[in-house]
């Protein structure tokens, strides 16, 4: 059965502006894989911090907190050895979901809005919701550090949909053509070199509400990074995406149209693109206004 499983853009408190920053770089040389895995011996250099969400649908089932947690346990164990990342369950809190909500991108702004980060440095939330849209099992905001998951059936599957959003957090993209846990048809446990690449760059990516996850060096090194993966002409919409908030933030918005309206292309009447296109237009109009500034240095 064929799996779906979609970025969500940046979210903002303000209820106006909620779909409007998106999610939804580099050297000349691909580094080998066994270069790239972290050094197992030396720790993890990072530990992040997840505060876990469960709804009232999934509290009802029997063992599912067990569940949840076999679930980071073994996702940790992935990132430790790719990427040198460890992930700590800081917290788990009920939700009570909106049950009026049809898709799981509606129950995710549902989420976005009830659960605080607290301490944590990423939210995760558990549903087990029947949802219009059952081919999605997860959605995840690059921006603002928020996961949806929808259960699975399968132990397995629920582990590598969990993973794939995680990566998702730290700059990962959906790619075609890799035997990959970021393939955007068929993922598996498997980390390719592009992915180690620009998950190693967000190793130290920041948090929090209103913080680009990049600091001004960090956006140069992930444009080179994603703009090297396009060249490879695979029409992956997630790079185009996710370098059109970059050069949003970097107030670039001549680029950020560009990026937007390559992403429309590919991906006709996808509502995510239509809201960064027309924060791009914005922008754009700002600055021919003298309201921002031209340029991020």
């Amino acid at each position: 059965m064929k799996m779906d499983i979609r970025s969500r853009p940046g979210r903002n408190r303000h209820p106006g502006l909620l779909s409007i920053l998106t999610a939804f770089f580099f050297l000349s040389a691909l580094v080998p894989v066994h270069s790239l895995d972290f050094d197992k011996g030396t720790g993890a250099q990072r530990t992040i911090r997840l505060r876990i969400a469960l709804d009232e649908e999934f509290r009802r089932g029997s063992n599912l907190v067990f569940e949840v947690k076999k679930i980071v346990a073994t996702s940790s164990q992935f990132f430790e050895k790719h990427f040198g990342l460890s992930l700590k369950i800081q917290e788990i809190v009920p939700w009570h979901s909106d049950n009026t909500k049809w898709t799981l991108e509606e129950l995710f702004d549902n989420l976005f809005n009830a659960v605080d980060r607290g301490d944590s440095d990423i939210v995760v939330g558990f549903t087990r919701q029947i949802r219009g849209d059952s081919r999605i099992n997860g959605v995840a905001s690059y921006e603002q550090g928020y996961i949806l998951m929808n259960r699975s059936i399968s132990p397995y599957l629920s582990r590598v949909i969990f993973v794939h959003e995680l990566c998702h957090i730290v700059g990962a993209v959906d790619l075609a053509m890799e035997i990959s846990v970021m393939n955007k048809d068929a993922p598996q446990l498997e980390c390719d070199d592009f992915t180690k690449q620009i998950v190693h760059l967000h190793r130290n990516r920041r948090f929090g509400p209103g913080i680009f996850p990049l600091s001004p060096d960090g956006q140069k090194s992930a444009i080179a990074l994603y703009e090297q993966r396009k060249s490879l002409r695979r029409r992956e919409v997630g790079l185009s995406l996710r370098l059109a908030a970059l050069y949003l933030e970097r107030r670039d918005s001549e680029k950020a149209i560009r990026e937007c309206l390559e992403a429309e292309r590919m991906a006709p009447g996808d509502p995510a693109i239509r809201t960064l296109l027309e924060a791009a237009y914005r922008q754009k109009e700002e600055v021919g206004t003298g309201r921002s500034p031209s340029s991020l240095l």
